[in-house]
């Protein structure tokens, strides 16, 4: 397994600021316009009162109150403008992030997708995210605008009158300390509510995969509590997290109004005294309430940014996983021309997870695990250019992982394979993947007509060679009963089509491809014996040389070699007729499927 950093600087994650640095510097400029505007006010206010309105001076009152409306235009159009920036910025960096990381998982490795699991994935690339991207938006405007307005209002208190400071003074550690204990205390309730919500994501995509199998078995009820359990523990992580940090505004408004009532006692004695004014103190009001407002503002920032700093690691260790595939770095400097061999030699595989444990997408066939970790032992053989090999085991025996080591989906761990005498890894990747036509035991075909999911083995295939290679894959005479032949549309799945009908559109989209090697992984186990002798024939006419796992022997006793696995040992190499005069194990398979 390719290891991942753990480091935090999440500089992986701030390079895609960096395209958008004018629109970010611009954004803060922009609040600071805006912030200036509204510090203005309470001031002309306070002319306004004690010129215009105790001093009866109606002049002041026309001429100030246009100046507040002249500020407060322009304070407008720095807020919007800021907004705008902050807006485009962020769903830019947003969209960004999300192409780098769906870039980043499509190349991964088999080895590290199934470290990092589906459910996780599909979690980060669009609920981390978006929270991200709320939080940069959030930090252009609130995070600069509550600085600006917390430092603006004390320096107008102090310009008013220096005799309120010490309420300040007593207010600020009081409030300081309250949002910093809160925080520390919401904090590890963020983290595990990003785990409960990756477990019920990953519930609700198994459910949702497994729909048939869970009505077949009348599983509903149970899948429902196991729903029920997972939702109700993310709403308690959530909950528990929300009790703590919904007492910061009750306490930051007790603070503050408590600090109102002493400016308005303390000012009450000063106007007696003649120190002060009504109208600075009706501006000392509004100044505090900027402050509270502005503490507000950060307490909420720093909050979205404490319960995004768990998406930023999460979505970090996906962008900084070292994988030699999707960092290109596994690409050799040949090109393969016409394929004449493939040798494995003294091949040995196995899975590289956390403490050895496969994941339960890591193959078809529930291979299992042994003593030593290796799912493969020790496999040995040479296949010429037009000939087939069939391989032939047990569940967990080891067929479908040896087939995913030659498009170099897993690397071998000991032993190499060989290509017309060359090591596959010398070769380009894509190259070497060009050259392999691949039909997975599992059937898959995607949302589109047939015609489009056929197209996928080879992009500017012509409508002949869609039609040849459905005649060849048995699924032309399906595809002429639509009413809209090829360009029938096919469902999420293709669940509007037969597993028998999946699995020869699959294999007809593998011959459009025109591969050197056709790789089928026991693709031809839900059509019929009639079909399956068809589609046998036809492969044999087939130009390339052919790999097919099969469960049953009479499908495979024409093969010029057959290979027989047993624990992830090689049992067995040979001919039908060698292998059931010499070898047991293939004779037992041969006789329990006989009589």
């Amino acid at each position: 397994m390719e290891k991942v950093k753990k480091t935090h600087n999440f500089s992986k994650i701030l390079k895609f600021l960096k395209p958008h640095w004018k629109l970010s510097l611009l954004a803060p400029l922009l609040v600071l316009v805006e912030v200036a505007a509204e510090l203005a006010q309470p001031e002309l206010m306070s002319e306004i009162v004690n010129k215009g309105v105790i001093g009866g001076d109606h002049d002041v009152i026309l001429s100030t109150g246009i100046k507040m409306l002249v500020i407060t235009f322009f304070g407008m159009i720095g807020g919007v403008l800021s907004i705008y920036s902050a807006g485009k910025v962020s769903y830019t960096f947003g969209a960004d992030m999300r192409q780098a990381l769906f870039r980043k998982i499509a190349y991964l490795s088999f080895s590290n997708i199934d470290k990092l699991q589906t459910g996780s994935l599909i979690t980060r690339l669009t609920g981390d995210v978006s929270k991200i991207q709320h939080v940069i938006q959030a930090s252009m405007r609130l995070l600069f605008r509550a600085p600006f307005l917390f430092i603006g209002a004390i320096i107008m208190v102090l310009s008013m009158n220096k005799g309120i400071v010490s309420i300040l003074l007593v207010m600020l550690p009081i409030l300081l300390f309250c949002i910093i204990t809160i925080l520390k205390l919401s904090y590890p309730y963020f983290l595990i509510t990003q785990e409960k919500t990756d477990r019920l994501n990953t519930i609700l995509q198994e459910t949702l995969a497994g729909a048939r199998v869970i009505k077949a078995y009348v599983r509903e009820d149970s899948e429902k509590e196991r729903f029920k359990v997972a939702n109700d523990d993310l709403i308690n992580t959530t909950l528990k997290a929300n009790k703590i940090t919904i007492l910061m505004m009750p306490i930051l408004s007790l603070t503050i109004n408590i600090g109102i009532i002493f400016v308005i006692w303390i000012g009450g004695i000063k106007v007696g005294l003649g120190q002060m004014n009504v109208g600075e103190i009706m501006a000392c009001i509004n100044y505090l309430a900027q402050i509270l407002m502005s503490l507000m503002m950060a307490s909420r920032v720093i909050m979205s940014i404490t319960e995004a700093r768990a998406s930023m690691t999460r979505i970090e260790e996906v962008l900084q996983i070292e994988d030699k595939e999707s960092d290109g770095d596994s690409d050799g400097d040949s090109d393969i021309e016409d394929f004449e061999s493939l040798t494995f030699n003294h091949v040995s595989f196995k899975y590289e997870t956390p403490n050895n444990i496969v994941s339960e997408a890591k193959n078809e066939d529930d291979e299992d695990i042994h003593d030593d970790g290796y799912v493969l032992k020790d496999i040995s053989f040479t296949l010429n250019n037009g000939e087939t090999l069939a391989i032939i085991g047990g569940t967990g025996s080891g067929k479908t992982t040896l087939i995913n080591l030659i498009p170099r989906y897993y690397e071998v761990s000991d032993g190499s394979i060989q290509i017309n005498g060359k090591n596959i890894k010398e070769y380009k990747i894509k190259q070497l993947r060009s050259k392999i036509g691949m039909v997975m035991q599992k059937s898959t075909l995607f949302s589109g007509s047939i015609a489009d999911n056929l197209r996928w083995g080879k992009n500017d295939a012509t409508e002949q060679e869609i039609v040849d290679a459905s005649q060849k894959a048995q699924i032309y005479d399906f595809v002429q009963t639509l009413d809209e032949k090829f360009d029938y549309v096919l469902g999420q799945g293709a669940n509007n089509v037969s597993g028998g009908q999946k699995q020869r559109l699959c294999i007809a989209r593998t011959l459009v491809k025109k591969p050197q090697i056709i790789i089928l992984d026991d693709s031809l186990s839900a059509v019929d014996f009639r079909t399956e002798a068809q589609l046998r024939h036809t492969l044999k006419e087939t130009k390339a040389t052919k790999i097919i796992i099969a469960q049953r022997i009479g499908s495979i006793k024409e093969a010029d070699k057959i290979l027989l696995l047993d624990d992830g040992k090689m049992v067995g190499f040979g001919t039908h007729n060698e292998l059931l005069a010499n070898n047991q194990i293939y004779q037992e398979i041969y006789n329990s499927q006989v009589s």
